[in-house]
């Protein structure tokens, strides 16, 4: 396998990691989470296309489970729609979804990137531009696209004065500043920092027993690099039955 080239003109490119090895990813009738329908698109097009950051010069890796289900869907789905995609496959479930986005970290193709992990099961506009802002501040190593909320489904981040996190968790409201489930991290040897900072505090970061990627932002402070926020407008979220999420920051 080699790595991809950018074509001339694209953006500065950007490792994006879709985990979907989660429990709740497979459905009894045989479909997938990803594919569920919204409007005249997926729930996977709906998130990581409308991405201010995608474009077809990705190479998207995507994490699964070695199961009937996810083996159809990336047959027939991810790799007609996504020909230059990676995939990993799980032979069992993975300990939450900080370990299966570091077995897709395995498979990116820019080494020097920065990497974004996109639980695409949320949907969101933004205009962030990612590699430019990792670019313009050398001191910053971690970004989360968030909003306002106060429901416990999410996590959640606590932010100075100065606008640079001072705490991230799992499910736990510390604040009213909720993940939108996008992350970028600087580098993938930042985002392993990360993820060895998670396994270190598994105790207090971990959730029901599984390590999440939100956390992990706490690794990136604690290895002495800034994180801070983007905003994520007009968020809509599938997983909550009261669809009135919209909400602006």
């Amino acid at each position: 396998m080699h790595d991809v080239g950018v074509r001339p003109g694209a953006a500065a490119p950007l490792n994006i990691i879709i985990p979907m090895a989660g429990n709740d990813f497979e459905q009894a009738d045989g479909a997938v989470k990803a594919e569920m329908p919204v409007g005249e698109t997926t729930l996977l097009g709906a998130t990581l296309e409308a991405r201010p950051w995608w474009s077809d010069a990705a190479v998207p890796v995507f994490v699964l489970r070695d199961r009937p289900a996810s083996r159809r869907y990336a047959r027939d789905t991810l790799l007609v729609r996504y020909p230059t995609a990676r995939i990993v496959w799980l032979s069992d479930t993975s300990g939450g979804a900080a370990w299966s986005a570091a077995a897709g970290a395995a498979l990116v193709a820019f080494a020097d990137a920065p990497v974004v992990v996109d639980l695409c099961d949320i949907m969101f506009d933004s205009d962030a531009d990612i590699a430019a802002i990792f670019a313009a501040d050398s001191k910053l190593g971690g970004l989360a696209l968030t909003f306002s909320s106060r429901h416990p489904q999410y996590s959640y981040l606590r932010i100075g004065d100065d606008g640079r996190m001072l705490e991230a968790r799992e499910k736990i409201v510390i604040s009213d500043i909720a993940s939108a489930g996008v992350y970028a991290f600087r580098s993938v040897a930042v985002f392993h920092l990360a993820l060895a900072h998670s396994l270190q505090n598994r105790t207090s970061l971990s959730h029901n027993g599984l390590l999440f990627v939100c956390p992990m932002l706490n690794g990136v402070v604690a290895h002495g690099f800034d994180v801070r926020t983007l905003p994520a407008r007009e968020v809509f979220d599938v997983k909550i039955a009261d669809a009135t999420l919209a909400a602006s920051v």
